[in-house]
């Protein structure tokens, strides 16, 4: 686990999950999200305190992704977040986000979230706190730059190994909205991040959460 103080910081890893994992066990395409049916396994992990879901629809956030015919929605049932992806895409709800990979198993990628348990960590807080934990999870992990955007959140790039020897070309953001924190990784396995770029960006620019 990450602690920060008193703070454990919860990051969903995908890297150590078997690529089968990603496109091919439990997986959907261009369906209404399913419920995992075994959670992946995750980095430290405290369950969320998520209310319930209720019977009525959860409204959309704003500015709603743009959707179009080549693209399928996924709004976590809460409401926490929204991210769009290509159809063509397989994916599976893990209980605290989404996994979802590219149909030729070279991209993946996943959103996560959880509690920051009453505390508000700093931009840098969160990328020290991301960084440390990927460099116990992974094989090998090397930081290219971090860059803050302009909605406050951080993007890291870098590349590393998973244990199943898995080259990654990554891309994660971090940020922190109001008491939860949310991840989302992008990468290439095996393949040059620049090779999805195009999915990557329309991804990044769907990628909503609640304030």
């Amino acid at each position: 686990m990450v602690y920060l103080g008193s703070m454990k910081l919860r990051v969903f890893s995908l890297f150590v999950l078997p690529l089968c994992a990603l496109t091919g066990c439990n997986l959907t395409r261009s369906q209404s999200p399913v419920t995992a049916t075994s959670s992946p396994q995750a980095i430290a992990v405290s369950p969320s305190t998520s209310p319930a879901p209720s019977a009525s629809p959860v409204p959309s956030l704003f500015p709603s992704p743009s959707v179009t015919a080549e693209t399928q929605l996924y709004r976590e049932k809460t409401g926490r977040f929204e991210i769009a992806f290509p159809k063509s895409f397989v994916y599976q709800d893990t209980g605290s986000g989404v996994a979802f990979a590219s149909d030729d198993q070279g991209f993946a990628g996943a959103v996560d979230f959880g509690s920051a348990q009453g505390q508000k960590l700093t931009p840098p807080q969160l990328e020290a706190a991301l960084k440390t934990e990927y460099q116990n999870r992974l094989k090998t992990v090397s930081w290219a730059k971090s860059t803050l955007q302009s909605d406050g959140s951080i993007r890291i790039d870098w590349t590393g190994k998973d244990e199943q020897d898995n080259a990654l070309d990554a891309v994660s953001f971090v940020e922190q909205r109001s008491d939860t924190i949310f991840i989302l990784n992008l990468y290439g396995v095996n393949k040059p991040y620049q090779s999805y770029q195009q999915q990557a960006e329309a991804i990044v620019k769907s990628y909503r959460v609640k304030p």
